[in-house]
């Protein structure tokens, strides 16, 4: 098969020579070795994967006749499935776990090899490359290591790489701002809000010449990127898009031009399910080498639609428009997945206010702002109420709370009188109010 030969050449090739082929790819030969390793993966799955063979054999769906997505009818996997029946995925022994946050508060457990992950780090290193990084360059690893997965794929491309870097994880942007004139890293990693943190120590402190700024796992606001640019003295910046299910990054901002997120094609298929009159519907993803818990027909449940138009930079791999944003409650916000039981748990046994409560995400110029509203009985002062709060959030949600000590996301409370929340039968617990586009 295609897929085989491609994937023994890839395991010998340099990310250096990998990120010079990606140009030069035909489309149909991407189309064919994409159809090819999907035909593949949905055999191996259902001879090897309790989950599928059950899924498959109830649906009636003959794998050996599966040539294309569409041949799977109306099965999908979703992040339901691998909260429930993780294990029943593995079609192999595992080396490596990841969690993802689940929208009721119960984790998702994504399973990996060693050898999974040093393929998601040739990959990334080659992106890299691609994006104009040089082997004289130095990175600052800035992505969480804490559980979930962007730390660890961010360090396999720095291994494949063969680049100075630091691991420096998650820490207080002011422990990295003090390490790039040490090191003279002058490129940094990290996830928006914690670079928007260390961008504003820089513009109070003073800045240092950075080549480029990448960000990921959340949304970048538009009018931060210049700003960025600026404080950095001529820092491009630039996003890539993936999660704990993916593994690798699922796809990416090589260049400036590009204006979208080109799919990794040669490790993901993707398609829309249910698009609108525009295209957009809920973006869903097929794992095409993963062998431990491979990911067939995924829906994520963001909200995306593809461009089939070439891009003005080259690239054959099509794109995915900037999210819209997603079709459950899940919010990614102040660092991270959050979710309605998060705050209920957060304000249950809080004294001085009703069951009654609502949270806003909002902008306050880049800073992202928590907004707690809610009802106060009268017989606690908002500070008592307020110190609360913090209280349970430090000792039931400490990554939260450590982004908010190190000035990640800012928070207000606003108090309305008992009753006055709720206008209609549902309080929407959870709103975004967040713009993250000019215009």
């Amino acid at each position: 098969m295609l897929s085989n030969v491609v994937d023994k050449v890839i395991s010998v090739t340099d990310p250096h020579l990998l990120s010079g082929l990606a140009k030069g790819t035909p489309r149909a030969f991407l189309d064919r070795m994409q159809h090819d390793s999907f035909r593949r993966v949905v055999r191996y799955a259902y001879k090897h994967s309790p989950f599928y063979r059950k899924k498959f054999d109830s649906l009636k769906i003959d794998c050996l006749k599966v040539k294309r997505p569409e041949d799977l009818g109306d099965f999908y996997t979703t992040p339901a499935d691998i909260v429930e029946h993780a294990e029943d995925f593995l079609c192999k022994p595992p080396q490596m776990v990841f969690e993802s946050s689940g929208t009721t508060g119960r984790n998702k457990r994504v399973y990996f090899g060693h050898d999974e992950l040093d393929r998601i780090g040739r990959f990334n290193a080659a992106g890299l490359f691609l994006g104009g990084v040089e082997p004289d360059d130095r990175i600052v690893n800035g992505f969480d290591f804490c559980i979930w997965i962007p730390g660890m794929i961010a360090h396999k491309a720095m291994e494949s790489s063969g680049l100075l870097s630091m691991a420096a994880g998650k820490v207080d942007p002011m422990e990295v701002y003090k390490r790039i004139p040490v090191y003279n890293f002058n490129i940094v990693l990290g996830e928006p809000t914690w670079l928007i943190k260390l961008t504003e120590i820089a513009e109070k402190n003073g800045a240092y010449p950075l080549k480029l700024i990448i960000g990921g796992a959340e949304e970048m606001p538009d009018a931060a990127r210049p700003w960025m640019k600026k404080v950095w003295q001529g820092a491009e910046v630039r996003m890539v898009y993936a999660s704990v299910e993916s593994g690798g990054i699922l796809a990416f901002e090589p260049f400036n031009v590009c204006g979208s997120y080109h799919v990794d094609e040669n490790n993901f298929l993707v398609e829309i399910a249910g698009p609108d009159k525009e295209g957009y519907g809920e973006v869903v993803f097929t794992t095409l080498f993963r062998r431990t818990m491979p990911l067939i027909r995924y829906c994520n449940r963001d909200v995306s639609k593809l461009i089939e138009e070439k891009c003005a930079c080259g690239l054959p791999y099509r794109r995915l428009a900037k999210l819209r944003g997603r079709t459950d409650e899940l919010v990614v916000a102040s660092g991270g997945n959050l979710y309605p039981l998060m705050f209920e748990e957060m304000l249950k046994d809080i004294g001085g206010i009703t069951s009654e409560w609502q949270i806003v995400f909002r902008l306050n110029g880049m800073k992202e702002v928590m907004e707690f509203n809610l009802e106060s009985k009268g017989d606690r002062s908002p500070e008592s109420i307020r110190e609360n709060v913090f209280a349970n959030m430090r000792s039931r949600y400490p990554d939260l709370w450590k982004n908010l000590s190190m000035g990640i996301f800012a928070t207000e409370f606003v108090y309305h009188t008992p009753g006055t929340l709720r206008t209609g039968r549902k309080l929407l617990r959870i709103v975004d109010k967040r713009s993250y586009r000019d215009g």
